[in-house]
């Protein structure tokens, strides 16, 4: 008998212990439950936006596809977009709603389910599927003025590393006011590379000694409508550039205002393309082959604005040189003229002195024609004069050289190759308080000179990590 009183066989109590086990392991075993989501398709697109999630997969999904298109960044899943500024409440607010809904999933779903980066729009930043999107703490909160902040303290070739983190980065790691300066100096710029450049907004740019390859565009604009930059100080001293690729250089250069393009090629085209910068104030053409008469016609009329002028040794003809001291614009200061040999006479010494008689700094050194009526030309004109190179000028007598002490304001005199030891010490004597042979390089309107290889025209074209 049992404990309630009823008849227990003895086939009973055998069989009993085995079916209180098979209870047990009926009991222990797990139960699969499996939540289905089914909304209305009207409210659908309502409802999901509320909460901030997307429509999961289809069960008929393969597991290994779903995987492989999230890791590849795809598109191909149903995204439903969110408002493009998100505050940090409502990240916060659709990271948890993201969680307690992937809490609920049985956990085979569970690993079906695409990362929350799959579920947050970051539009607002110019990624529809950010990298960045994992680290919501971080990264994806900051404004885009933080990120630009911290980009300055980056090398130039760190950004363009940067710029290939996603697309927020890359519209921020190529923002113009990361590229205001730029040091490319004795580099090997391929096809296409100077126009990608340019693009990018650059104001201060060094090319010297850089061998620049054409195209400068990997699209070619039109000649009547070249592609307008953004430089304002460029330096091509010594650079290696073919005629054609200095032509589509300088047709979309407007607005600068310091030029230097000592020993490179020049034209009747290129000097019409230098002359449409109106505020251009400094100008270095020393040594630059191609000059003529008809080039120089633009220069002078449209540069009303010139400061400095360096057109040393382009071996310019009689003509030119007569139509340069003419015309040359009452705002010029500072001359480099030297190199000239025969081309120069006194007679164009008188013009430039009375054209320009605000006259600062003149170099009219190499000049074999010139004799001691120069130098009287000189000091009965120029009184604003500072600074005069007569170098090796040998029909100059040395003795109308002390005359250049009448002039108020001299302060240097470069005579280099005209006197003897014993000379000097007569001129510096006769010449108190004024140096002698102090410059043996001129530096008028040249963008880089003595040690100073980091900045051009006293502007600094270097990052601050380099």
């Amino acid at each position: 008998m049992d404990e309630g009183g009823r008849k227990v066989n003895e086939e009973d109590l055998v069989r009993a212990p085995h079916r209180k086990r098979r209870t047990a392991d009926e009991i222990q075993k797990p139960r699969v439950i499996r939540m289905v989501w089914d909304f209305d398709t009207e409210t659908t697109d309502t409802m999901m936006d509320n909460v901030g999630v997307a429509m999961l997969p289809s069960e008929e999904t393969p597991k290994d596809e779903i995987v492989d298109e999230a890791e590849a960044g795809l598109k191909q899943l149903p995204l439903h977009s969110v408002p493009s500024s998100l505050s940090v409440t409502t990240v916060n607010a659709r990271k948890s709603s993201f969680q307690k809904v992937r809490g609920n999933l049985h956990p085979v779903e569970r690993h079906n389910m695409p990362p929350l980066s799959m579920f947050i729009n970051t539009e607002s930043s110019s990624c529809p599927i950010s990298k960045c999107a994992d680290d919501i703490g971080s990264w994806v909160l900051l404004s885009d003025e933080v990120i630009l902040y911290l980009f300055t303290w980056l090398s130039k070739s760190d950004l363009n590393k940067c710029a290939r983190v996603c697309k927020r980065w890359n519209r921020l790691a190529y923002d113009e006011s990361l590229w205001r300066r730029l040091d490319l100096a004795d580099k090997t710029l391929h096809r296409g590379i100077l126009g990608r450049v340019l693009d990018r907004g650059v104001a201060v740019l060094r090319l010297c000694k850089a061998m620049i390859k054409t195209p400068l565009y990997t699209i070619s604009s039109s000649p009547n409508q070249p592609r307008i930059n953004r430089l304002q100080f460029l330096d091509l001293s010594m650079a290696t550039i073919t005629l054609s690729g200095l032509q589509e250089l300088l047709a979309g250069c407007q607005y600068l205002r310091n030029l230097s393009l000592e020993t490179c090629q020049v034209s009747d085209v290129i000097c019409r393309y230098i002359a449409q910068n109106r505020n251009l104030e400094v100008l270095n053409l020393c040594m630059c082959l191609g000059i003529t008469e008809s080039g120089l016609v633009p220069l002078c009329n449209g540069l009303k604005q010139l400061d400095s002028l360096n057109i040393a040794w382009t071996n310019m003809g009689a003509g030119a040189v007569v139509y340069l001291v003419s015309s040359l614009p009452l705002s010029v200061t500072k001359l480099n003229l030297s190199g000239c040999r025969e081309a120069l006479q006194d007679e164009d010494v008188l013009q430039l002195c009375e054209n320009c008689s605000n006259m600062k700094e003149l170099d009219l050194s190499d000049a074999t024609e010139l004799t001691s009526v120069s130098v009287e030309h000189i000091v009965r004109h120029l009184f604003h004069l500072e600074y005069l190179a007569l170098s090796r000028c040998y029909k100059i007598l040395p003795s109308s050289l002390g005359l250049v002490r009448h002039v108020p304001t001299i302060l240097a005199l470069d005579v280099f190759g005209m006197l003897k030891e014993t000379a000097l010490v007569w001129l510096r004597e006769a010449l108190h308080g004024i140096e002698v042979n102090k410059f043996p390089f001129s530096s008028i309107a040249r963008p880089t000179t003595g040690v100073r290889r980091t900045s051009i025209w006293g502007l600094r074209v270097r990052d601050n990590a380099t």
